[in-house]
């Protein structure tokens, strides 16, 4: 009898543990696999990613001519630039421009800029600082460093897709002891909205005036621009468009004519 009940007793455990690890089985069946998190998953991580900006930019441009001035021929123009949104309205910007010469002065420049601007309402503030290097610089140049103050208006609110938004700045070279004041206007024209009503193609007009003085004189300029802009999809977009610059006072450089028509190209990537 004892026997017996040993017997029954072992049939009973081993049944017992069957059904144990059958659920046990079951359970682990039953649950999800592990989720693999990222340190961009976290909330501080997302949300400062989603602060930030960049975009590359390469170009082209037939002259280069800078606040009315010819400086040399055909060029590349590589740009990089990054933003962060500070928030409550304020935003730092960087980046790097670059102009290398394809015609034969070999002319190489690279400005390297900074600054933080401030947002209220339909009014930007810019305080900026850009430093203007040149690679392959003789007697005859020398690299700069020079503060950006401007303000610009958006006229959204009271134009809609006519807003023709006005800016103004003024820019000292502490090199050069040279002040420049500027002012113009900008305007953004969805054409392909307005006959396809697709919101992917737009004409960027914009027009500036500037008077530059230092100690070697002051003289005035005016620049005029058009682009057609074509948004390939939401991250890559290119363009292409005519400048015209003028320029008086033409006694202190040796470059050509006061006049300057040119075309240029580029594509963008944006993030």
């Amino acid at each position: 009898m004892k026997t017996k009940i040993t017997v029954l007793a072992a049939i009973l455990s081993c049944a017992a543990y069957s059904l144990a690890a059958d659920a046990v089985v079951s359970e682990a069946a039953n649950v999800p696999e592990r989720e693999i998190n990222t340190l961009a998953d976290e909330d501080f991580a997302a949300k400062a990613l989603d602060r930030f900006s960049a975009s590359a930019t390469f170009g082209y441009e037939s002259e280069y001519v800078f606040r009315g001035t010819h400086i040399c021929g055909a060029s590349l123009t590589p740009e990089v630039d990054l933003g962060y949104d500070i928030g409550s309205g304020f935003a730092a910007y960087a980046g790097v421009w670059s102009n290398m010469a394809l015609d034969d002065s070999s002319y190489k420049e690279v400005d390297v800029y900074t600054g933080i601007t401030y947002t209220y309402d339909f009014l930007t503030l810019d305080l900026g600082y850009l430093a203007y290097l040149y690679p392959d610089a003789d007697e005859f140049t020398e690299n700069t460093n020079e503060l950006k103050i401007a303000a610009s208006v958006d006229t959204t609110q009271w134009l809609g897709e006519f807003n023709v938004s006005p800016f103004a700045a003024f820019y000292y070279d502490f090199n050069l002891k040279a002040s420049t004041v500027e002012a113009g206007l900008s305007y953004s024209a969805p054409v392909t909205k307005w006959f396809f009503d697709r919101n992917w193609g737009t004409v960027e007009l914009g027009a500036t005036y500037g008077h530059v003085s230092s100690d070697d004189g002051a003289y005035n300029y005016v620049g005029l621009s058009a682009d057609a802009v074509v948004a390939v999809n939401q991250y890559f977009s290119i363009s292409a468009g005519i400048r015209y610059a003028w320029r008086d006072n033409m006694e202190q450089v040796t470059y050509l004519g006061r006049d300057r028509l040119w075309f240029g190209t580029s594509a963008s990537i944006t993030f």
